[in-house]
């Protein structure tokens, strides 16, 4: 009984040292002004970062303001990661624990994990890549392919390093670990080209229908910002009964072919209206067999 009181004296001995409890709380208030300007330092951070890329666009240094956005999201995360870990390992030096056991620790749990955790260390190396080779963006249009089939396509929501958004046309977001893109096709990065077709009656002179729409194509590159260049006549593609079909292509900005496409055949079919060329029409053709042939009686 003796012995157990004794030990008992010796645990809680500690515990009744004004000093053990001025120390404690010592740390406690550090700690609490070290988490405090640890945010300050965050946000001051993200907000200069913000700023060095607003100079950096107003400039002309910056090529692409998608690129500036995915970069900006990028190294505030880091900036967060690197200063959290300062201050995680600051306030338990100051309460005795070893960092570096931990660490080295971790490190050797880290290589075990590894592992097993190798599809995560995957997703991990290309989303690096995906970023730093500048493969696509926030805001690019693309289309994602795993063994040749396609699994998502529309536009780029964020970019991390272990997966990536898109959310498509419809509304569905799509979250795609990075290890599992082997192929990707960004419609964002070089100007489209529209092309369409249109329709007149084949009694028409198509020379002249040509001509008569090459005077008014000139004038849509001022009307539609989405236009790079005048749009060419390409020919008369087909000519049927009734029907002659003339192929037109337009320069757009990326990944807007389909809607040029869709104002230019409404303005071609208004302007050719106007101009009282004719619409193709459909025709029958009968034919009379002749008498005296096969299955008269004769």
């Amino acid at each position: 009984m003796n012995y157990f009181n004794e030990f008992m004296q010796e645990v809680v001995k500690p515990f009744t040292d004004p000093e053990l409890w001025t120390m404690i709380l010592k740390n406690i208030f550090w700690a609490v002004v070290t988490i405090i300007l640890a945010m300050v330092v965050v946000k001051l951070v993200h907000k200069f970062i913000e700023q060095f890329f607003n100079v950096r666009r107003r400039s002309n240094l910056s090529h692409s303001e998608k690129r500036d956005i995915t970069l900006v999201k990028l190294l505030q995360n880091i900036a967060s990661y690197v200063v959290w870990f300062i201050v995680i390992t600051t306030i338990l030096s100051n309460f005795g624990i070893k960092v570096e056991s931990i660490i080295a620790g971790a490190g050797v749990a880290g290589i075990a994990i590894g592992f097993g955790a190798q599809t995560l260390v995957k997703d991990i190396i290309t989303g690096f890549f995906i970023i730093f080779e500048n493969q696509f963006d926030v805001g690019d249009y693309v289309r994602i392919n795993t063994t040749g089939t396609k699994v998502a396509e529309g536009t780029v929501q964020s970019i991390g390093l272990r997966s990536t958004r898109i959310r498509s046309f419809t509304g569905e977001l799509t979250i795609l670990p990075n290890g599992t893109m082997n192929e990707i096709v960004n419609f964002s990065v070089n100007n489209s080209v529209a092309v369409f077709e249109v329709s007149v009656s084949s009694d028409e002179n198509l020379r002249d229908v040509e001509q008569l729409l090459e005077s008014y194509l000139e004038s849509l590159q001022e009307k539609y910002e989405e236009l790079t260049a005048v749009p060419d006549i390409l020919g008369v593609e087909m000519v049927k009964a009734g029907e002659a079909v003339i192929k037109i292509a337009a320069e757009t900005l990326p990944n807007n072919h389909a809607k040029i496409a869709r104002l230019l055949r409404r303005d071609l079919k208004d302007f050719l209206d106007a101009h009282g060329i004719k619409a193709p029409v459909p025709r029958m053709v009968m034919y009379n067999q002749p008498k005296g042939g096969p299955g008269d009686g004769q």
